[in-house]
């Protein structure tokens, strides 16, 4: 089926974010580990912590994905100042993480079909959104983006889905939702009756054969359908 637009997440459904993450999180450490000398595991620890502080503290909202946010409390929890070191762990942590990123195979075929057609509709802060685009080099497929920080909600509430359609001038009969989770990404769509395709590359055991959405296990497999 030919769409007149794409909503397409951005996070682990174009890249393997967790492998990113993964290892720009142990630089992070490594680092301040370095300037510290405390121990790798309390380091780790702390920063789990302050994560799922700000995430308790800011829950629903761009603000509580903030790697800045999480090094500074870390600092805190730590009793070190993170005036000192925070800024620094957190330029860190994103610019090993933007060197690790990695397309999907398909992805940019996929872009290449749909150019100047793609909304990226993703939770987190516009601006490491844009670095994530830009490094990836997909600004030139993609025309369009509604981020949580934007949109004052996160998916899978409504409101963000709609404001995608707002900037497309299209209305939800004309798109259909690509992404890789089934809470946010396909519940958001299918709230307002849109088409979605799951991609679960994860094999998430909650098998899908609700009306309107068609589960995938990679986005080649996508390619072949649209």
């Amino acid at each position: 089926m030919a769409y007149k637009g794409i909503l397409l997440d951005l996070d682990n459904t174009l890249y393997n974010y967790e492998d990113a993450h993964a290892v720009a999180l142990e630089k992070a450490v490594n680092v301040f580990h370095g300037i510290s000398k405390i121990d790798k595991t309390i380091i780790l620890h702390a920063y789990k912590s302050a994560r799922e502080k700000v995430h308790i503290d800011l829950a629903e909202t761009a603000s509580s994905h903030n790697r800045l946010l999480y090094f500074q409390k870390m600092c805190e929890i730590l009793n070190v100042n993170p005036l000192k070191d925070a800024l620094h762990l957190y330029n860190t942590y994103w610019d090993c993480f933007l060197e690790n990123m990695h397309l999907f195979d398909g992805v940019e075929q996929f872009l290449k079909n749909y150019k100047g057609k793609v909304c990226i509709i993703t939770d987190l802060t516009a601006q490491i959104q844009y670095r994530k685009i830009k490094k990836l080099n997909l600004e030139k497929y993609i025309n369009y983006i509604v981020t949580s920080e934007e949109a004052g909600k996160e998916k899978p509430h409504q409101y963000i889905f709609m404001l995608c359609l707002d900037k497309m001038h299209l209305n939800k009969n004309d798109v259909c939702m690509v992404g890789d989770s089934f809470n946010k990404d396909i519940k958001g769509a299918l709230s307002l009756g849109m088409n979605a395709y799951w991609i679960n590359s994860n094999k998430e055991d909650m098998h899908c054969d609700i009306k309107h959405v068609t589960e995938l296990g990679s986005f080649k497999e996508l390619l072949e359908i649209l």
